[in-house]
Parts: structure tokens; C-alpha cells; sequence
């Protein structure tokens, strides 16, 4: 009886063992084994071509000077303090004075560009000109991005 005993436990400890070593196995290969080996080396078009050499020296190569850039306003609305975006996510509502309670008069979308023509005495408002449809209102400042 001993001996079935014996047999029965050497056979499944023989047989988790295979299991085992199965796994290293395939880890070793499929993963350890593929990043050993180098990279092969990249084929670039030049290759094997030489530079040809400049006929004169680069100290007496002549180049045209470059022009100056010139200062290109971002607001083309001449009254405008600034341009910006709006970055409220709904877009906003422009009103007819700088208060919730006034009348809509349009709307503009999310990071659509305006230009501030004039800002409320605390600052919390702001009139603005949509760049696209030329509408204006009043529209909260924290809406807007300054560019």
C-alpha cells in the first residue's frame, strides 16, 4: 500500500515539475531570447556615397543678407484691447448688457476667437466682437482665454 502511495506522489510531483520547466522554457524563448540578439543595423540611401567636397572654401561662399520680419498685429479690429477664446466648453452667451438677468443677443462657440473692445468697471465682464459673425455682447471675463 506504501508503495502506490510513493508512486502516486512521485508521478504528480513529476508531472508539475514538467509543467514548470515547460514554462521556462517557452518564457526563455519567446521573451528573454528575441532581445538578446541585436538590432540590424539600419540602410540609410547615402550609404557608401562620398560628400562631395565644396570647390571653394566656405569662407569665401557670399550670402545675401536676410530681411528683416515684420510686426504683423494679431487684432486687425483696430479698438480691440485684445484678442481671445472663449474656453467654457457649452460655448457662451453674449448679452445685451453686463448683467445675467439682460437679453440674449447670440452666442458664441468653444474656442472660437474674439476681440475685447471694453471691459465692465469691476472687471467681471467683458464686451466682446466675434471674429467670424461680427456679433458683439457682453459675456462673462473667465470665459475667455487672452492669446
Amino acid at each position: 500500500m506504501k508503495l502506490i502511495s510513493v508512486a502516486k506522489s512521485s508521478i504528480s510531483l513529476a508531472f508539475i515539475a514538467g509543467i514548470v520547466f515547460s514554462v521556462c522554457a517557452a518564457t526563455w524563448r519567446y521573451v528573454i531570447v528575441p532581445y538578446r540578439t541585436p538590432p540590424a543595423k539600419p540602410v540609410y540611401i547615402n550609404d557608401g556615397k562620398s560628400v562631395a567636397a565644396p570647390s571653394r572654401p566656405m569662407a569665401f561662399l557670399k550670402s545675401e543678407p536676410l530681411a528683416k520680419p515684420r510686426f504683423t498685429p494679431k487684432s486687425i479690429v483696430p479698438e480691440a484691447k485684445y484678442q481671445g477664446k472663449v474656453n467654457a466648453s457649452s460655448g457662451l452667451v453674449m448679452r445685451s448688457e453686463p448683467s445675467q438677468e439682460s437679453a440674449r443677443v447670440g452666442g458664441i462657440d468653444y474656442d472660437a476667437s474674439a476681440y475685447v473692445l471694453k471691459e465692465s468697471l469691476d472687471q467681471e465682464w467683458v464686451y466682446i466682437r466675434q471674429e467670424g459673425t461680427k456679433e458683439e455682447g457682453w459675456v462673462r471675463a473667465g470665459n475667455l482665454t487672452r492669446n
